[in-house]
């Protein structure tokens, strides 16, 4: 698994809060673009293809206690 950059980590925390990513994009005041790529990214450093894959892997691996 390749480094999760603080941004992408905060995403990834509010993907398990169930947001969708014009919501993450109001909460973190960015475009959804921008939360788009950080998610296509998070995809790829987990080597998950879906938003309930990374949802687990993120609570499987403590992921979320290290925001």
């Amino acid at each position: 698994m390749l480094p999760v950059h603080r941004a992408e980590r905060q995403i990834l925390g509010l993907i398990t809060e169930g947001l969708s990513n014009a919501e993450i994009g109001e909460r973190l005041e960015i475009a959804e673009k921008t939360v788009r790529n950080h998610v296509s990214s998070v995809y790829d450093k987990l080597g998950v293809w879906s938003r309930a894959q990374a949802m687990v892997f993120a609570r499987e691996h403590g992921f979320l206690q290290r925001q």
